[in-house]
């Protein structure tokens, strides 16, 4: 356990690179938290400002900026592998009975997820308030109830998880995931119970399990400043057009190593149900299969297919002994030293990432555009408000709070894609814009632009005098 624990650290530790735009965001976001407190109004200098701002995640952004301010962008970087590896070590001890090679599986299947989520974001804190639920889950509503000290266990694990939505819900708004969980356990616990399979929870508890769904669900309610707008922040992201600047919310089966992954998790997921003692209990499949169609929908649900699969190991799978554990542990442990070694000697901490043109916006930065917004991308955009909160852009990150129009129109002129570039440029105010595209570069400059600073990665284009 402690060697894969170590090998999953190791990897997320060398496989984070870059500080993207995600990071800034959080920054920027957790700054403003850190000196104003938590506001309705949405701050930064881009085309939403003065809107409403449904900070959902606002703890996650504080506790970044905090961590960052104290430790550096490194130690954060370093601080965050360690988030993303706990859960793991939660996972894998209610497996630890299971023998060597369901380790290395729950281990493997664990690992990809982080992918999704390898640069510090909010919903590393998803990872690790999900994977803690399946453990309370899988201890206590795994048995029939005694009197006695497991009816005090049940009581204190359903206090505990009321406790963790209330948590998860001020961090990340993956609690939708644990709201799911809960559902799908008490639906197939409840069928379980219907056909009478010996040894299954009596009613009592099975009811309890529901109630406590809805609990969860009020408490996410009243948790938060935000109150009931926290599900107008999730309905938020229907908006169609956050497609254009990310690819995160599309489903997996766009992505052929997503879907890879999904195959060979249902498969391993049919061989466990099948492998399993008759008469076969639906509670697990129900449960495996719901994540594996959440997943489905969206590649960023990826990420709880491991504890999923976790919960089903340690539920189905029978108690083996450890066996032989040296080359096993050899193996990973050997892997883990390599990669650490790697980034202490070669790789280093994470930088800026270079995809995002820095330099332009350093430049931007210095010689903003006399009238009007920067036209950019919404992650350079957070990295504008990070390094100068008063230089206007059209956009950042905080995708979701920027209308469908809006969007268009922005990537519409990053892309040369716009219907009529002058009327884009026109709604957006646009006084400079930072593209990489040779086409949008060309069509710009036709339009009024000219071109004052170029880099491989991107060209800042001003607004010509003449054309204002």
């Amino acid at each position: 356990m402690a060697a894969l624990i170590a090998l999953v650290g190791a990897l997320s530790v060398c496989l984070d690179r870059f500080h993207n735009g995600d990071y800034y965001l959080s920054l920027v976001s957790g700054r403003f938290i850190a000196h104003h407190g938590f506001v309705d109004q949405y701050p930064f200098a881009t085309v939403a400002k003065g809107g409403t701002w449904l900070n959902q995640q606002w703890l996650s952004e504080l506790a970044f900026f905090r961590i960052s301010e104290f430790l550096g962008p490194t130690g954060l970087t370093v601080l965050y592998a360690v988030l993303i590896t706990a859960p793991l070590a939660i996972l894998l001890y209610l497996c630890r009975r299971k023998g060597w090679a369901m380790l290395i599986a729950v281990t493997a299947f664990y690992f990809p997820g982080l992918l999704a989520v390898i640069h510090p974001r909010a919903a590393g804190f998803t990872v690790v308030i999900f994977s803690l639920l399946v453990a309370l889950l899988a201890v206590v509503w795994r048995v029939r109830a005694t009197p006695g000290s497991e009816r005090l266990s049940r009581w204190g694990a359903g206090l505990a998880i009321v406790v963790l939505f209330a948590l998860w819900a001020n961090l990340h708004g993956g609690f939708i995931a644990g709201l799911l969980l809960l559902g799908l356990l008490t639906i197939g616990l409840a069928i379980d119970h219907w056909r009478g399979i010996p040894g299954t929870l009596p009613l009592s508890r099975v009811a309890a399990l529901g109630l406590l769904a809805l609990l969860a669900a009020a408490t996410v309610t009243v948790s938060t400043p935000l109150g009931a707008a926290i599900w107008s922040y999730l309905l938020s992201f229907q908006n169609q057009a956050i497609s254009l600047a990310s690819t995160e919310w599309q489903s997996a089966f766009g992505d052929p190593l997503a879907v890879l992954y999904l195959g060979l998790a249902t498969a391993f997921a049919a061989w466990m149900w099948v492998s399993s003692p008759r008469p076969r209990r639906v509670t697990t499949l129900l449960v495996t299969a719901g994540f594996l169609v959440f997943a489905g929908y969206s590649i960023r649900n990826i990420v709880f297919i491991g504890p999923v699969l976790a919960l089903q190991v340690a539920w189905t799978a029978p108690n083996r002994s450890p066996g032989p554990l040296r080359l096993p542990v050899a193996i990973a442990g050997s892997v883990a030293a390599a990669a650490a070694l790697a980034w202490a000697a070669a790789l280093g901490p994470a930088r800026n990432d270079p995809t995002l043109g820095f330099p332009v916006a350093d430049y931007a930065i210095a010689h903003p555009p006399e009238r009007g917004r920067i036209v950019t991308y919404a992650g350079l955009g957070s990295y504008i408000n990070w390094r100068s909160p008063q230089t206007r852009v059209v956009l950042n990150g905080w995708l979701e709070h920027f209308t469908p129009q809006e969007l268009r129109d922005n990537y519409g002129v990053l892309r040369n894609g716009a219907p009529d570039l002058r009327s884009a440029l026109r709604r957006l105010k646009a006084g400079a814009v930072i593209a990489h595209v040779p086409s949008a570069i060309s069509a710009l400059e036709a339009a009024g632009f000219e071109p004052v600073y170029a880099t491989p990665q991107g060209t800042y284009l001003v607004r010509s005098p003449k054309r204002r």
